[in-house]
């Protein structure tokens, strides 16, 4: 089917809810203002009315409406984010760039602590290891956190929060989906609160597909096998509440991804990977009157091991995160926030591969002020401090101003600094190590607005960013080395539309420019490229519909400019060569029908609905049109 048919079918889709809506006498009893929601993950409770910067929160119900998708795919689909390999081999690594910035420069956050993973290059965390089950909902805070996170924060956080306990004392839970390639996912949890003493939660997810070939087939070549993967992953969260005001949170996650990879770009390979994370942890929030005390501690414990033809290499790393905070509100025009946070990047001993034990830590104190003028004027300020174990100190600051012109129109701009310290790998590895290694360090800027429209039925928003990079790591001949430059700016265009009470309409516009400029020692340009694999231009849409019975129908689409790659072509002893991958379209459906007073819903939903054939990784597969079903009830 050809991209302009597909074009015009969105768009008949969404013009025909437009004028049913248009038409509709039912007006909608409700509005899109989110000002019952606090953002977590800005550690000062606002909502998103009052933040002094753009945030995007991905709700349960959108969740919900995302089954048969995994945590990639649903970041996917919205403003500013995007994910290399959302639709390739399920068990192949996913890509996260926020904001045109590689997911080494996207701190994830759960439950609004960063996780970390020291055993890889860059620390990021497998969103593999990630099932979307049991997440409650999704806070995305862009542009420079480092204030509030430090190290990994220059583009933002992803904060992933799981599911609050039942109101009853006991409530069962359960799901199960099977669909194309054979995959599975089945999930039970239990959750419930005794009187005001105590709520907790357990959960298990399994999930398994036996996918497809994660290399492309080169032409006149038999097909590959196909690489699949297994995944289990258990949660448990208790909290316990001794005397007013206190709540004592221990908690455990863990998740175990097995899975198959090939050698290369069009190389078949019967290789194999394991990696699971472990998060023990305990918070503890007490609070009283103006007065909140947020502390956490969680350990992050992950170990990759991968077996292919040249043998078995394991790695393992262990990161601490302890966070404390304060919240004072000396009066309604003023809110302060302090604290200070410990983290250790750990690799353990490793006797057979003569592998001493290393590791680094910070210690940050950092503040940050709100400020309500009470005539529609805030601002919001922090500085943090970091001390590290091996380079040094350094610190961050930021300033962000919002005025709220009127009830529907907001403006809003930022400015700050952020830094991604070096990771044990490049200090200590066996490969290229400098132990001298400086942060990278950042600055960036956005300013834009939002507004209500239509007695708050329609909200729009739209910032420009630009951020830079200095003193970027790079691999040079002599090892990694402090060096190169990387420019990124953009503007993000996102408008949402309840229709009527049934009826909801959203699209958003992306676009990107950057390069990744090459100095030499004397700090001149050596040579500049485009960013790898990101879109220019992108855009996409989704229009859902609540019929009275109890069906919902979903559908969603994306378009994605002309992108570059890399291509580290054999036949040329493995030299860079520049590809160009196509533009494409995509569009998905999803349809639910809820019945027993929505406690059993009955799903289904449609990938790649018009089965494009489109590349996101050169040399790597995507999925054509594959469909799953399932059901999920709550007791």
């Amino acid at each position: 089917m050809s991209k302009k048919f597909l074009t015009l079918i969105i768009g008949v889709f969404l013009c025909t809810s437009s004028l049913y809506a248009q038409t509709n006498s039912q007006v909608a009893d409700t509005t899109l203002n989110l000002d019952e929601i606090v953002i977590q993950a800005s550690k000062i409770s606002v909502s998103p009315r009052e933040t002094t910067r753009p945030v995007l929160i991905i709700g349960r119900k959108e969740i919900e409406q995302s089954s048969g998708s995994n945590v990639a795919q649903l970041l996917h689909q919205h403003s500013g984010i995007r994910v290399n390999n959302s639709m390739g081999s399920p068990a192949n690594n996913q890509d996260l760039f926020l904001q045109g910035a590689s997911s080494s420069y996207a701190l994830i956050l759960l439950d609004g602590i960063a996780v970390n993973d020291p055993s890889g290059v860059g620390g990021a965390i497998d969103l593999r290891l990630l099932p979307l089950h049991n997440v409650e909902r999704i806070e995305v805070l862009k542009g420079n956190q480092s204030t509030l996170y430090g190290s990994d924060a220059l583009a933002g956080v992803i904060n992933i929060i799981t599911k609050e306990s039942a109101a009853n004392i006991f409530q069962p839970s359960a799901m199960f989906e099977y669909g194309a390639y054979n995959s599975l996912k089945a999930a039970g949890e239990v959750s419930g609160s005794v009187e005001e003493l105590l709520d907790y939660s357990v959960g298990y997810n399994y999930q398994s597909s036996d996918g497809i070939s994660a290399a492309a087939t080169p032409e006149g070549s038999e097909s590959f096998q196909d690489d699949g993967y297994d995944q289990n992953s258990f949660y448990a969260n208790v909290t316990v509440k001794p005397v007013e005001g206190l709540a004592i949170k221990p908690f455990i996650k863990y998740s175990d991804f097995e899975g198959d990879y090939d050698a290369d770009a069009f190389m078949d390979a019967p290789n194999s990977f394991s990696n699971n994370m472990l998060n023990p942890g305990v918070q503890a929030i007490f609070e009283t009157g103006r007065f909140r005390v947020n502390s956490t501690y969680m350990i992050s414990e992950t170990e990759r091991v991968f077996s292919s033809q040249y043998g078995e290499s394991s790695y393992e790393g262990k990161f601490q995160n302890f966070d404390t905070f304060l919240n004072y509100r000396f009066s309604p025009y003023i809110h302060a926030m302090a604290g200070i946070n410990w983290q250790e990047g750990l690799i353990p001993e490793d006797e057979v591969n003569d592998i001493s034990e290393v590791s680094t830590s910070f210690t940050s104190p950092y503040a940050t002020v709100f400020l309500d003028a009470g005539n529609g004027l805030r601002a919001e300020a922090g500085f943090r401090v970091n001390i590290h174990s091996e380079y040094g100190n350094n610190s961050t600051y930021s300033f962000s101003p919002s005025y709220q012109i009127s009830d529907n129109f907001k403006v809003f701009a930022s400015y700050g600094t952020g830094f991604k310290a070096p990771s044990l790998d490049q200090l200590f590895g066996q490969f290229g190590a400098n132990p001298d290694l400086e942060p990278e360090e950042s600055r960036s800027i956005q300013v834009g607005f939002e507004t209500y429209l239509a007695e708050q039925t329609v909200k729009i928003e739209t910032h420009y960013f630009d951020r830079e990079i200095e003193n970027l790591i790079a691999y040079a001949a002599a090892g990694y080395i402090n060096r190169d430059l990387e420019e990124t700016s953009g503007i993000e265009l996102s408008i949402n539309w309840l229709a009527t009470s049934n009826l909801t309409v959203g699209g958003f516009y992306n676009y990107l420019e950057g390069e990744s400029i090459t100095l030499d020692d004397a700090g001149d340009e050596q040579s500049s490229s485009d960013l790898i694999r990101l879109p220019k231009n992108s855009f996409g849409l989704n229009a859902a519909y609540q019929f009275g019975n109890g069906l919902t129908v979903k559908i969603d689409g994306e378009f994605a400019d002309e992108r570059t790659d890399l291509f580290f072509n054999p036949a040329n002893g493995y030299a860079s060569e520049e590809v160009t991958l196509d533009s494409y379209v995509l569009a998905n459906l999803y349809a639910e029908y809820a019945i027993l007073d929505q406690s059993l819903t009955i799903y289904t939903t449609v990938r790649n609905l018009f089965d494009t054939d489109f590349t996101e990784v050169y040399g790597y597969n995507t999925m054509g049109i594959h469909a799953k079903a399932g059901v999920r009830f709550s007791l």
